[in-house]
């Protein structure tokens, strides 16, 4: 791996130059408002659409989940956000984890690939799964677009989009410190935050948490629990806001996430309930799996006023470094070892410029532009049969991102609205990759080098139709195309030339949807219907004959289907959510497909998956929970938090293995405890999976191990003990 480049230096400093310019141009700072909170009428605000609104005037299909109920459930990660957002699927592998939504998403078998499901934090663009891998760290609240959003959210979207949005600083002082402590796989979370006023015109927030946990896989070989977690992670949020006319908001945070071993069970049998892993490691190159990885992100954003419109600009940099270990057969021999490593960094730049929203036509208007450098070394060892060698592989891209937008709301009436959006995009990529081969290799691992260039321009449109059928009922009906640029494989070692470079994606979606509000909006429901039809879906697998990835374009997929959801207030102190999703999603033509399990004769190159599904695509999801907080004294609340999340059985992995399904479940969460009337502490018991269902997340043939299947298995029951002080 290699330390600190000359290039990230350059990136760093034009940052900081950046960041300083924002602060030192700003004569005034305004008020920023809370979106996110819900207000005594029960209204969520959200930044779907760049603006500030209510989630039930927004046209799209989307999950919001607040910060406070990934705190209260011990939610600590995208990993395991998913089953709580119906068709939301995060796939977690040996090398990234993939973000699937209704069923799209970029399998992480190609390294190099930008995720199909665009990613945000904060405003900034995160193309690579391990910019934003830490842990949820004090979090307002995260929102979940499905369906393509390229026109007004941003690059990367045609599947969807997930927003991360922090907790701000405020203007009164507060602070609060949580720790929890977890019985069934031990270790614990120690969060703390502080925020408050330093002069009339700054505030400031900080945010620190440290966690660790034993794993639930036992490994045979050399003994003890997999996998092993120990994160660090903190953050400084500076907001400069006088009452005047612009505000800025200037965020640096930074962490580590190690991990040791993996949740891999080797199934010699469809339900092997053991947990258990044999893995002796490669002698001189693995002792234990392992996976560290080192986060910087910082950004500035500031809101100008003029006259009635705002003007925004947000500044980003984000920057990772990974380094990653593993026994890749994943078996008692030492057979087939995998290392391999990834630098990235990224600076980034938004303007836009927001309309008043009292005219019968408003707009946004604005330009992105990123650079990025991301580099992949990776090695791999085999040591089977007539094999003793080792490839080596480095991968080397830069990539230049610019594009203009728009979006226009026209009130045609009081009822009646139409919005149209569009944006331009310009992507280039110049890629090479160097390839080494020592000692004896499968004949497949090839040692030449490749380079390339790609230029690309897209356009993505859409269109939306709003009527007001009531006070509080909502009806739309839209269209959008979104589109993910092409790219390089990175890393691999079967890759001829003729493969390097992958053609872009793209999708269409129609969609149309409701969201009324009734009794006095104790009850609000959504319910939206969508077709999308993806077009050259980037696509790898792994093929355990090659012991290689196969990344290639699939001709042609669609995903159909409908989302629901719920909220009810039953009486003060008690709600009910809940949600339901329906998902069809199958590939209409994909010549060069994986083989089938059960077909020894197959030709990749002429097996077409065409009526097959897409993996890891449950046609049903959802949930329900209960949120009570009951009086028992003048000074002590009971409260309670729980429900059920479920899903329909989904294949793992590309060849159809029925060994490899993952079955129907339902898992039950309940959180109970106490807390004082004027919530300045807290006391509870949580648990998650509590009838301990045992499911996977991830399968695929275990390479030089015909016949076997691995499995990541996701966490068993767990059970924690939570305590909560707030001032």
């Amino acid at each position: 791996m290699q330390g600190v480049t000359v290039r990230t230096v350059r990136r760093r400093a034009l940052l900081i130059a950046s960041v300083g310019s924002v602060a030192l141009g700003a004569p005034a700072f305004a008020q920023q408002a809370a979106p996110g909170a819900a207000s005594s009428d029960n209204v969520i605000v959200v930044t779907a659409q760049k603006r500030e609104q209510d989630i039930q005037d927004v046209p799209i299909s989307m999950s919001v989940v607040g910060g406070e109920q990934l705190a209260d459930m011990g939610i600590k990660d995208f990993n395991e956000l998913d089953r709580y957002v119906p068709n939301l699927y995060v796939q977690t592998t040996p090398g990234n984890n993939a973000f699937y939504i209704r069923g799209i998403g970029s399998q992480p078998g190609n390294l190099a690939f930008e995720q199909t499901v665009g990613l945000f934090v904060d405003g900034i663009y995160g193309g690579h799964a391990r910019q934003f891998q830490a842990p949820f760290l004090d979090v307002e609240r995260i929102e979940v677009l499905r369906g393509p959003q390229g026109a007004l959210v941003g690059k990367n979207t045609s599947a969807g989009a997930i927003s991360v949005v922090s907790a701000k600083p405020t203007r009164d002082f507060r602070g609060q410190i949580d720790a929890s402590y977890e019985f069934e796989l031990g270790g614990g979370r120690l969060f703390g935050m502080v925020s408050g006023p330093v002069s009339d015109l700054v505030s400031v927030r900080l945010a620190g948490q440290y966690e660790k946990s034993d794993g639930y896989v036992r490994n045979l070989i050399q003994g003890g629990n997999e996998t092993k977690r120990e994160a660090w992670f903190g953050r400084a949020s500076v907001l400069l806001d006088s009452g005047g006319p612009v505000d800025v908001l200037v965020k640096v945070e930074g962490g580590k996430v190690d991990l040791t071993g993996n949740p891999v069970e080797r199934f010699l049998t469809p339900n092997d309930p053991d947990l258990e892993r044999s893995t002796s490691g490669f002698p001189g190159f693995v002792d234990r799996d392992y996976d560290n990885t080192k986060n910087f992100n910082a950004s500035a954003t500031a809101n100008i006023e003029i006259g009635d419109h705002v003007l925004t600009s947000i500044t980003g940099y984000s920057a990772y470094s990974f380094e990653k270990r593993l026994d890749a057969d994943f078996g008692p021999s030492p057979s087939f070892a995998s290392s391999f490593g990834e630098n990235f960094d990224q600076l980034s730049q938004e303007i836009r410029l927001a309309s008043p929203t009292n005219g019968a036509l408003e707009y946004i208007v604005g330009g992105y532009f990123h650079v990025n450098d991301y580099d992949l070394f990776q090695t791999t060892l085999i040591a089977f049969g007539p094999f003793d060698g080792r490839a080596d592989r480095v991968f080397r891209q830069e990539n230049v991102v610019w594009s203009g937008f728009g979006s226009a709301t026209w009130h045609i009436g009081d009822t009646l609205r139409l919005i149209g959006s569009l944006r331009y995009t310009y992507d280039r990529k110049i890629a090479d990759q160097t390839r080494a081969n020592t000692g004896v290799v499968q004949p497949t691992w090839l040692a030449t080098p490749l380079s390339g260039k790609r230029i690309e321009r897209e356009w993505d449109p859409s269109a939306a139709i709003q009527w007001d059928a009531g006070p509080d009922a909502m009806l739309y009906l839209s269209y959008g195309q979104g589109s993910k640029a092409g790219g390089f494989i990175g890393a691999q070692s079967t890759t001829t030339a003729a493969q390097f470079e992958i053609e872009p994606e793209s999708a269409e979606t129609i969609e149309a949807g409701a969201k009324v509000a009734l009794f006095d909006r104790r009850l609000r429901f959504n319910i939206s219907a969508y077709r999308t039809i993806f077009k050259n879906l980037q696509v790898s697998s792994f093929d355990a004959v090659s012991t290689a990835f196969i990344t290639t374009n699939a001709g042609k997929a669609r995903s159909q289907g409908f989302e629901s959801d719920f909220i009810l207030d039953v009486a003060d102190g008690v709600s009910l959510t809940g949600s339901l999703a329906y998902l069809d999603s199958t590939y209409l033509d994909f010549l060069g497909a994986p083989c089938p399990f059960d077909n020894p004769t197959c030709v990749p190159a002429n097996n077409n998956a065409a009526g097959r599904p897409l993996p890891r695509a449950p046609k049903w999801s959802g949930t329900l929970f209960a949120d009570i907080a009951l009086p028992v004294s003048g000074a002590i609340d009971f409260i309670a938090n729980g429900g059920m999340t479920f899903r329909s059985n989904t294949y793992l992995e590309e060849s159809y293995n029925p060994d490899a399904v993952q079955r129907s479940f339902a898992k039950l969460d309940l959180r109970l405890g106490v807390r004082s009337s004027d919530k300045a502490w807290e006391l509870a018991l949580v648990g998650k999976n509590l009838t301990n269902k045992l499911t996977g997340s991830h399968a695929f043939n275990t390479p030089l191990a015909a016949g076997i299947i691995s499995k990541f298995i996701n966490p068993p029951r767990t059970i924690a003990v939570q305590a909560k002080l707030n001032f």
